[in-house]
């Protein structure tokens, strides 16, 4: 190295700088500070003074542990607003669990301040629109210059961890397994970089625990108790992968519509409709023909009057699509709109391909009432539920919008060979 370079300094305790050459070890310190960063978290929190808000960013995913005032929570437009999908939640007395998607800010964030030596220490906690944020640096990454980069930034404290080794301090860090010791820890870890959980094992609980030092039936029960923290800290991640909410099971029940000649097929995941489909004949999974959300969706067939938008659902569908398909809820019974004319209206006016998508794709037919949707070129337009096109017509007649344009069109079309129908999926 030329004697004229710059060498590498690190910053030891309290900042002050360590110099390689003269034998001194560069250290770790842990730097908390507050911040008043504009977002959703803190225009949340400090609009709800009695929420408190464990921010815990994984990737793309943000996990959120709240406590406090927690009504209506996973319903917050800050939250809705932001862009955000949620994939998970739950409650339980003051307490509450969200899982959120649909951002790539805080992976960029957090990626640039690896870059710099600085790492996030979970959870980030928002209190009265204020966040505490921790950040372990380690090498020569300078406390001020990483904490002038978040706006409005104070100190709130700078020490050194509180063991000699600070990488350890952070990779024993409970994170969201609050109950989680550094022993359990540590024989987790051993077991699974032996191979203990590859399949077939690499490695008996013997052998793992003689590596350690301890005996068998110690190590297996620090094992155990591992497991059971790890496993319940990822059963938000498990439901959603698994389509269920709280150990929810389907629910159908099937009955038929002498309006539409068809039945409908009503799917619950708890008191929430997870599914409205049509189908020549009876679901045979179902468990009944009788339930309070059906009876009104089949009194709004027969009447074409009602308002279905109290129904609770439980949708699976990303982002762009929710918010189609929450916007179709918004249309009055007895009045139709073009693709073109949502897509301008949800800000994305050359979207209306997308918006066609998102009504296809539709998983509560009636209730999201995909049928009010028709084509700028007029017609009917496409429906690719049971019995296509008669079947919106049928529905739009009930509830007195204007279809002779509409009918016109399908008389055309009927006078010319019918193809043998083909069963499509629901929208």
């Amino acid at each position: 190295m030329d004697d004229a370079e710059t060498k590498p300094k690190a910053f030891g305790r309290h900042g002050v700088p360590t110099d390689p050459e003269r034998g001194e070890k560069p250290t770790t310190i842990q730097v908390s500070f507050a911040t008043r960063t504009s977002g959703p978290l803190h225009d949340l929190t400090d609009r709800r003074r009695g929420l408190t808000v464990d921010a815990y960013p994984m990737g793309r995913l943000l996990l959120l542990r709240c406590v406090g005032d927690v009504d209506g929570l996973e319903r917050a437009a800050e939250l809705s607003d932001s862009g955000r999908e949620i994939l998970y939640h739950a409650r339980a007395g003051n307490e509450g669990t969200l899982l959120l998607d649909g951002n790539e800010d805080d992976e960029a964030i957090i990626t640039s301040l690896a870059d710099q030596n600085a790492h996030l220490l979970p959870p980030i906690r928002w209190q009265r629109g204020e966040a505490v944020v921790t950040l372990v640096l380690e090498d020569a990454a300078d406390p001020q210059d990483v904490i002038e980069q978040f706006p409005g930034a104070r100190l709130i404290s700078k020490k050194r961890p509180a063991t000699r080794d600070g990488s350890r301090s952070v990779l024993s860090s409970p994170l969201f397994l609050p109950k989680l010791t550094e022993k359990q820890a540590r024989a987790l870890l051993a077991a699974y970089e032996a191979g203990y959980y590859e399949f077939p094992r690499k490695v008996t609980t013997d052998e793992v625990s003689i590596s350690l030092g301890i005996a068998r039936s110690t190590f297996e029960q620090h094992l155990n108790r591992a497991e059971h923290h790890a496993l319940r800290a990822m059963l938000p991640f498990v439901r959603m992968r698994a389509g269920r909410a709280g150990g929810e099971a389907l629910e159908v029940y099937s009955k038929f519509s002498r309006e539409l000649g068809l039945y409908v097929q009503l799917e619950l995941l708890g008191d929430r409709v997870a599914g409205v489909r049509l189908a020549r004949q009876a679901a045979p999974e179902a468990v009944g023909s009788e339930h309070p959300h059906l009876a009104r969706i089949l009194e709004h067939v027969r009447t074409g009057e009602g308002d279905l938008r109290d129904i609770p659902l439980h949708l699976e569908v990303g982002p762009f699509e929710r918010q189609v398909l929450e916007f179709l809820r918004t249309i009055p019974s007895g009045t139709t709109i073009t693709y073109g004319e949502i897509a301008r209206r949800l800000g994305h006016p050359g979207a209306s391909r997308a918006v066609g998508t998102a009504c296809a794709r539709n998983p509560a037919l009636i209730v999201i009432p995909c049928h009010r949707v028709v084509p700028k070129s007029g017609g009917l337009g496409g429906y690719s539920a049971e019995g296509g096109p008669e079947t919106k017509r049928r529905l739009l007649e009930r509830e007195g919008a204007a279809v002779a344009e509409q009918a016109a069109t399908l008389g055309a079309t009927a006078r010319t060979p019918r193809r043998r129908p083909v069963a499509r999926s629901s929208v």
